[in-house]
């Protein structure tokens, strides 16, 4: 099942707008409220203003109540709210608003208040339109200030609520659009920061799309005019990424090519004597010695092929490794005597210099990189030269060294290069049995071990020497 493809930008962008959002949200909701409140309070202030208008139009001459409806001519009917009013003294209605003369079997609510005290409530207007009510229990002026309170009067005044809800709803409408303006602008600022901040990724990703490695150039990211601190570091790594590989990739070329020289040596000698032997097959100088040949060639060829098997495997993570007490003196011995039928005076020519014998680690890596330590020491030592091996106890652990002079002299890329597979300082290949994975082998097997390989060469003396450091004393546990 093929993975869901996931969008930084898609992300940043969402999340962004999913945040600003809310926070736009709190901010109209709470700015709509307040706004619905206010106008409810304009509203309400404004039907009390009316009230207290029409109270103070109220007037008594003797036991009589007037009130001058000429004076009423700024709140007429505009159209939009509709006013409604009566007023009642003693429970007797003495005036109604011209606007009741269409109803006049409504009675405009009157319920029991404590006098000079008022009320607002919601109603239902006479022409079915919902609307506002100011109730009031009053005195006229002229008895407010008198002790006298024989003429209190009842007001109620209704107005519609028409203008407040359209009023309401616009504001509403307004809100929303403008919610989603902001949205739609925000969404839209918010893109074009993350393309701005995401640019120096895409640049580098047209770089790295310009990257030719070739086996003569250099190929990295060049570093922009501007450095992005965090993409700075990205760059680097990739920068190393690119070299490693493109060091890998040269030196499995090299391989490839050694490889292909080392064995096509003896395949042409096989063709060549085989040849040779087809078009002489009477020759008896070709005939006694065919066979013989033949197999050493096919030897050769073997041991070239078991050396790239090795190679292979101790490179590779699946070889096990088991740790057990090793008499290091008794596995030098046994090398030595493997190696005998290679070097006549083998004896003579190798100095064992033990501390201490016994050591814990695996007897098939330890002995195979013994075996090709002294191989080479051996057989690139000059004639009747000395191979000092020593085992001795330094911080960290036991070091195991290999030391012997050298007949040829070596320069810095030489040093550098001989752990390589099939490397050679010798670059003409003047020894047909030498074919340079020994010292590359002896390098997986210390790194599947977490043993610490180097090469120390003393140039005026002509010695090298290749310590093996971090063996161990007693048995450890290692992490696969």
């Amino acid at each position: 099942m093929k993975a869901k493809m996931t969008s930084i930008k898609r992300n940043l962008v969402n999340s962004i707008s999913l945040v600003f959002g809310i926070i736009i949200f709190a901010v109209y909701l709470s700015i709509d409220l307040s706004l619905d409140s206010w106008v409810d309070d304009q509203f309400d202030k404004s039907l009390v203003n009316k009230a207290n208008y029409m109270k103070s139009l109220v007037k008594v001459s003797g036991d009589t109540l007037s009130f001058d409806d000429d004076m009423m001519s700024e709140f007429q009917d505009d159209g939009d709210d509709v006013h409604y009013y009566q007023l009642w003294f003693q429970d007797t209605s003495f005036k109604r608003s011209q606007s009741l003369s269409s109803y006049p079997e409504v009675q405009l609510i009157k319920v029991s208040l404590p006098l000079n005290t008022n009320q607002l409530l919601d109603v239902t207007l006479p022409n079915g339109e919902e609307g506002r009510a100011f109730l009031s229990y009053f005195l006229p002026e002229s008895e407010q200030l008198s002790s006298e309170h024989e003429h209190p009067v009842y007001l109620a005044l209704y107005q519609s609520t028409h203008s407040l809800e359209r009023m309401l709803v616009f504001l509403d409408i307004f809100l929303v659009v403008t919610f989603f303006i902001s949205i739609f602008v925000m969404r839209y600022l918010a893109i074009r920061i993350v393309d701005k901040g995401l640019q120096p990724l895409l640049t580098m990703n047209d770089k790295i799309k310009q990257i030719e490695i070739g086996q003569n150039s250099v190929a990295e990211i060049p570093q922009p005019a501007s450095p992005v601190e965090e993409i700075e570091p990205i760059r680097k790594e990739l920068n190393a990424f690119i070299k490693a590989n493109q060091a890998f990739l040269q030196n499995e070329k090299r391989l490839t090519g050694d490889i292909a020289h080392e064995l096509k040596t003896p395949i042409a000698e096989i063709m060549s004597l085989s040849e040779v032997y087809i078009r002489y097959p009477n020759d008896e100088r070709i005939g006694q010695t065919y066979k013989q040949d033949m197999l050493k060639i096919a030897q050769r060829m073997k041991k070239i092929v078991d050396n790239l098997l090795l190679l292979q495997r101790t490179s590779s993570s699946t070889l096990q490794i088991e740790q057990e007490a090793i008499d290091v003196y008794q596995l030098v011995e046994e090398v030595l005597a493997e190696l005998s039928f290679k070097f006549e005076d083998l004896k003579q020519r190798v100095n064992l210099d033990i501390e201490q014998p016994m050591v814990f680690g695996d007897a098939f890596s330890l002995q195979t990189i013994l075996t090709n330590l002294i191989d080479n020491a051996l057989f690139y030592s000059p004639e009747s030269s000395v191979v000092q091996i020593r085992l001795y106890e330094q911080a960290g652990g036991m070091s195991l060294s290999v030391e012997n002079p050298v007949a040829t002299t070596l320069n810095e890329k030489d040093i550098q290069h001989l752990v390589e597979p099939m490397y050679q300082a010798d670059q003409s290949r003047t020894a047909n049995d030498r074919y340079g994975l020994g010292l590359s082998i002896v390098n997986n097997l210390c790194e599947l071990n977490h043993y610490q390989l180097r090469v120390e060469y003393l140039a005026p003396e002509q010695q090298i020497g290749f310590i093996v450091s971090g063996l161990c004393e007693k048995f450890i546990k290692r992490d696969e």
